[in-house]
């Protein structure tokens, strides 16, 4: 860049070693991380610009990034025609690259500031008042600049700096936050990779493992030990298959998708009755079916036995021990509504609207001591939806927790078959 005079030998120097800063990799890499070169204007960041010029009372505020070849405007109020327009500006012509090194650029009258006043963009751009503070993430580099124009002489207040400084710090933080949630996203994504690969790989060991246990058995049907052994592997086995496939499940649904289906003709009381059979060799008879007889549906019988198998498990290691869970089926014209309500302490108002996540876990299940995944609530809400249907909650001292889920009776259209 030509200035407009001699530089004396500190600003030699500070622009020099700014000129080091501008082309270092690391820093490049830093703003490109930011996602925020070449986007459109933002209400969060403009908000901010125009916070600033309120507060200060001045007609331009910018928030630019600085790389190598430009400075390119994120937010602004004020900017004027044609750099509002195109919003960049070329690197030659930037004041602020001479930021990079940490340090502001703060005058009260460029005019007769041995720097600033020959500095070629200062005469075209009326800047006589100024305030450059840099934007300094977490690893020292200055991504760009927040700044703030006056074409007048003024002397800044304390004040007018402490709300330059907070308002430069604010637009940091979310630059930040931002930068926290894509990690966050792609390290999802790397999970979710990993545990769909796993469950995958897992499944043909596992399948030789049922194969050679089903030869075993049957080399030594003679053998009551050996049976039992069988047995008790096998329900080993077929839970560790079932965890596979909730895992497989649970990953189709957060990636916004149906788990599929394979409907065929049953019937909701039936499939109600069987699986509360099953759960009572565990969680004793506290499970009360309530039901005005046969509702036949068209369904997938495995998906049901999913959802009222993790309700009323959820519902007998949650709830108030002892005390009785009631498991209601009532048929309309077109729907079903199967509700499975417990006492106990109630789910936290705030949480009701997490309680289906993935991973989530309430406070009182955690402090249950029960182990779990988080996963169950989450399969709930998707084999219910892929059905064509939805679940929903509700928690109070008085009532107790009671889980509604409504399904379609007539086959869903979107469902895998």
């Amino acid at each position: 860049m030509k200035f407009l005079g001699e530089l004396d030998p500190v600003a030699t120097q500070r622009t020099q070693t700014c000129n080091v800063r501008l082309v270092d990799p690391n820093r490049l890499q830093a703003i490109q991380d930011t996602g925020l070169m070449d986007t459109p204007r933002e209400e969060a960041f403009d908000r901010l610009a125009r916070l600033a010029a309120q507060l200060l009372h001045v007609p331009l505020t910018i928030f630019s990034l600085v790389d190598a070849d430009r400075q390119f405007f994120k937010a602004d109020f004020g900017l004027p025609s044609p750099f509002k327009e195109t919003r960049t500006l070329p690197i030659d012509a930037s004041l602020c690259r001479y930021t990079l090194e940490g340090e502001s650029i703060i005058s009260s009258n460029a005019l007769a500031d041995p720097f600033l006043r020959i500095h070629p963009s200062t005469g075209p751009w009326g800047i006589v008042a100024i305030i450059v503070l840099p934007l300094i993430n977490p690893d020292g580099h200055v991504l760009g600049t927040f700044c703030a124009i006056e074409p007048k002489v003024r002397e800044w207040t304390e004040q007018d700096l402490t709300v330059m400084k907070e308002l430069t710090a604010s637009i940091m933080t979310e630059i930040h936050l931002r930068e926290q949630i894509q990690k966050l996203k792609a390290e999802q994504r790397l999970r979710e990779t990993f545990v769909a690969a796993l469950t995958h790989d897992l499944r043909t060991p596992m399948t030789s493992s049922k194969l050679q246990l089903q030869l075993l058995g049957r080399r030594h049907a003679e053998l009551p030990t050996v049976q039992t052994a069988v047995t008790r592997v096998s329900q080993s086995l077929d839970r560790a298959e079932r965890m596979i496939q909730d895992l497989l499940d649970a990953s189709t649904i957060r990636a916004g998708k149906l788990v599929s289906l394979k409907q065929s003709a049953c019937d909701l009381q039936e499939l109600t009755a069987e699986t509360l059979q099953e759960l009572a060799e565990v969680h004793r008879d506290r499970f009360v079916l309530k039901s005005e007889g046969s509702i036949p549906m068209f369904a997938d019988p495995n998906g049901l036995r999913r959802i009222i198998e993790n309700l009323a498990s959820n519902a007998a290691k949650y709830g108030a021990p002892e005390t009785p869970i009631e498991v209601l089926l009532d048929r309309s014209q077109d729907t079903v509504a199967l509700r499975v309500k417990n006492q106990g302490n109630p789910i936290p108002e705030g949480e009701l609207q997490t309680i289906f996540e993935p991973f989530h876990r309430s406070r009182s299940a955690t402090d249950s001591g029960h182990k779990g995944w988080g996963l169950g609530l989450l399969l709930v809400r998707g084999f219910a939806e892929a059905h064509g249907g939805k679940v929903t909650v509700t928690s109070s001292y008085q009532n107790g927790t009671c889980f509604t889920v409504t399904l379609p009776l007539a086959p869903s259209q979107g469902a895998v078959h």
